[in-house]
């Protein structure tokens, strides 16, 4: 009884372990998955807006060399409209200031993490510090009241400012795609981890089923299949195998939740031949023993003793009737 509750024990603690590993390796690829989701959302929403910003940057460069080139007479002569190219500037000018508060909202979160690379952090000031300046400038000149471009928003997009506030963008583009790259492969290592905690914990499973369910249902029907004899005769050498094969299974069997089941098989197994060498004693003229009862109100028990009693009348009856 103690080994039975041992073992029984054992099999619920193998079959609990193996299903919370299995259901933590799914809820762990389905956080994985959705941390997937939110990492690739996220990224081509930063750099959709950092593309963007550029965009706008070089319509504003556009237009002021534009604006710079209208002051000349042959060019206004030539149709060149400065208040439509201003008003254009402010827009672009609007626009990349708006999209400039958006990425830095998008970025200061992340930025304050601890795990966040210098060179990331470096790059974002680099941008943040090349477009103040610019901005700065835009806004000198949309303070005039003359409509001249003057010479300080002129210098702010000579080449080598542009080519400051390009390359910033530049590096913030790259310093953004390696950060995300770096996200996406702790996801995959995670991935992995989950996964292989979920095979774990099914290969778990399927020696729990094997081992409590397969093998002994095996087990079971390799004993009932001799006993039958499927296509051979029943002989008394098969029977005797069968009843050393049914105890060497319930050796096997011993302590899981199949034993009873066995234990009943045997016992009824041992009845029938109980019975079978009843009959056999019956119909061969001798007077055997009634079965005896497993139980109180054993019915077959009971039935064997009136069917003894019957026989025996009517073997008297028999022999008074030759007698006379």
């Amino acid at each position: 009884m103690a080994s039975s509750g041992w073992r029984s024990a054992l099999a619920r603690f193998w079959l609990v372990m193996a299903g919370g590993l299995l259901l933590m390796g799914l809820w762990q690829l389905g956080s994985i998955e959705q941390a997937r989701q939110r990492v690739s959302t996220q990224q081509a929403h930063r750099l959709s807006m950092l593309t963007h910003f550029q965009m706008e940057v070089a319509h504003c460069e556009r237009l002021v060399v534009a604006l710079g080139a209208s002051q000349a007479r042959s060019v206004q002569v030539g149709g060149l409209n400065p208040r439509a190219l201003r008003h254009q500037l402010q827009h672009h000018a609007a626009e990349a200031a708006r999209l400039f508060s958006m990425l830095h909202a998008a970025l200061e979160p992340m930025l304050q993490e601890s795990d966040v690379p210098q060179s990331l952090r470096w790059a974002f000031v680099r941008v943040e510090a090349e477009w103040l300046q610019l901005h700065a400038s835009l806004q000198e000149y949309f303070a005039r009241t003359d409509g001249q471009i003057n010479l300080e928003t002129l210098h702010a997009f000579l080449l080598p400012h542009q080519d400051s506030l390009y390359s910033a963008t530049e590096s913030l583009h790259d310093s953004l795609t390696r950060w995300h790259q770096a996200e996406w492969s702790a996801l995959r290592r995670q991935q992995g981890l989950a996964l292989a905690l979920s095979l774990m914990a099914s290969a778990l499973l399927l020696g729990w089923v094997w081992h409590l369910v397969v093998r002994p249902a095996r087990l079971m029907r390799r004993w009932l299949r001799q006993l039958s004899g499927g296509d051979q005769p029943v002989t008394p050498t098969v029977l005797t195998d069968g009843i050393e094969l049914g105890e060497q299974t319930l050796r096997q069997l011993q302590g899981s939740d199949w034993e009873p089941l066995m234990r009943t098989l045997l016992a009824q197994r041992q009845r029938l031949r109980e019975v079978e060498r009843f009959m056999r004693d019956l119909a061969m003229g001798r007077t055997p023993e009634p079965l005896s009862a497993n139980q109180p109100s054993d019915p077959l028990a009971r039935s064997s003793f009136w069917l003894i009693r019957r026989v025996e009348e009517w073997r008297r009856a028999q022999h008074e009737r030759e007698a006379v």
